[in-house]
């Protein structure tokens, strides 16, 4: 099994299919699948940190882009769970399951989201990828 898709996430949670053609909550859906940044939310984890910390700035920033249109704004509690929903769905693949809900860390500098879920790799899920890291002589 591939990463997750952006219809993955709609499937796994009906509740948000008046996301399916917002432009900004695929573009942050994609943004969080970037290889780059999945490490990072993997890795703030592994600390016991929220998983979108290292990127909680990026996502606010989709939304604050004042020269176009938001047809959802991240003032809307139910747009910020959505998006929590989303890495979810994109960790799921890794073995990764909610472990607790924290508050961000100051250092994340979020402006609209207070917390956010800590993930923690789940034994009894088996993973359909990995991240690998390794040293190679180039």
């Amino acid at each position: 099994m591939p990463k997750a898709t952006f219809n993955d996430f709609l499937s796994q949670n009906p509740n948000c299919k008046k996301f399916a053609d917002d432009e900004d909550m695929i573009y942050t859906f994609n943004m969080l699948s970037q290889d780059v940044i999945l490490i990072r939310l993997i890795e703030a984890s592994e600390f016991g940190k929220p998983a979108i910390s290292p990127v909680v700035s990026n996502i606010e920033h989709v939304f604050m882009d004042f020269s176009k249109p938001h047809a959802n704004t991240l003032d809307d509690n139910f747009t910020k769970q959505a998006v929590g929903l989303m890495v979810k769905t994109i960790l799921e693949p890794f073995g990764y399951s909610v472990w607790k809900q924290k508050d961000l860390p100051k250092s994340a500098m979020a402006e609209k989201f207070q917390s956010a879920s800590v993930y923690r790799r789940d034994i009894t899920k088996p993973a359909t990828m990995r991240v690998a890291k390794y040293i190679e002589e180039i």
